[in-house]
């Protein structure tokens, strides 16, 4: 009985060691039965398989990927919402806010204008007074009779049509103040001088800050003091049985001016 040495065995198991293959089969369900076998070695297969293998991984790990990205972006969508939600919020109580502070700022508009227009009718009327314009008599009294007063001469001169173009000095009015009546300030301003005067007795000047200074010749005694402030229809002198006679002037910028081309005349 022969024996095969044991390096011949394993040459002899070599060679006769069966190749694995695989073969794969499509069968088509039409009419025709037509099969197509498509065969792959053993290498084949492995690659196959670890390409299988390797597509459902990336697949798999694609598919969590984009799970989690549309769990955040649902997040991200739903923080959005809420702060939208919150921005709609705020602003409804800004325009709301916007709204009160428009009204409130229409009243404050309004109360300014009108504070305006009074500060302005109240500085035009303080204007106006501040003109002495106003009668320098209380009560009922004649109409003023035309004179002037020479500074060098000793008395006033009365106009009349024979001297009214030779006569010279500066204008004044002479008032008779009727009983009851008082001799007032013509228009609001500050007691300038209160002096004695050689023709009347005293003088009172009333300076009007604007360029007016009103003067009150009379016997009387005054009642008001240097650096008073007066306002229009303030007395200035108590008229008596002695001191009826007033002698008035105007000065406007220096110059004497005739006082009735100043006066309202209805007083």
């Amino acid at each position: 009985m022969s024996t095969i040495s044991k390096p011949r065995q394993q040459r002899y198991h070599r060679k006769h060691r069966h190749k694995r293959s695989y073969t794969f089969m499509v069968i088509s369900g039409d009419s025709d039965g037509v099969t197509k076998r498509l065969h792959l070695n053993h290498s084949q297969t492995q690659w196959l398989a670890y390409s299988i293998f390797a597509f459902a991984l990336f697949l798999g790990c694609y598919i969590i990927y984009s799970i989690m990205t549309i769990s955040n972006l649902k997040a991200i969508q739903a923080e959005q919402k809420q702060e939208i939600s919150d921005l709609q919020e705020e602003n409804s109580s800004l325009a709301a806010s916007y709204e009160s502070a428009s009204s409130n700022s229409e009243h404050i508009q309004a109360a300014l204008s009108e504070r305006l227009k009074n500060e302005r009718q109240a500085s035009e009327e303080a204007e106006k007074l501040a003109v002495p314009s106003g009668f320098p008599l209380t009560g009922t009294t004649p109409l003023p009779t035309q004179a002037v007063d020479d500074p060098n001469a000793t008395n006033i001169t009365k106009l009349t049509d024979k001297n009214k173009d030779t006569a010279t000095g500066n204008p004044l009015v002479l008032f008779t103040a009727a009983s009851g009546s008082n001799i007032i300030a013509t228009g609001n301003g500050k007691i300038m001088t209160v002096t004695s005067d050689a023709k009347f007795g005293h003088i009172v000047s009333i300076d009007h800050g604007n360029g007016y200074i009103s003067i009150y010749r009379n016997e009387g005694t005054p009642v008001v003091s240097e650096g008073d402030t007066v306002d229009r229809g303030d007395l200035l002198y108590v008229v008596g049985s002695q001191n009826k006679t007033l002698g008035y002037q105007i000065q406007k910028d220096e110059k004497y001016v005739n006082p009735e081309d100043v006066m309202d005349i209805k007083g």
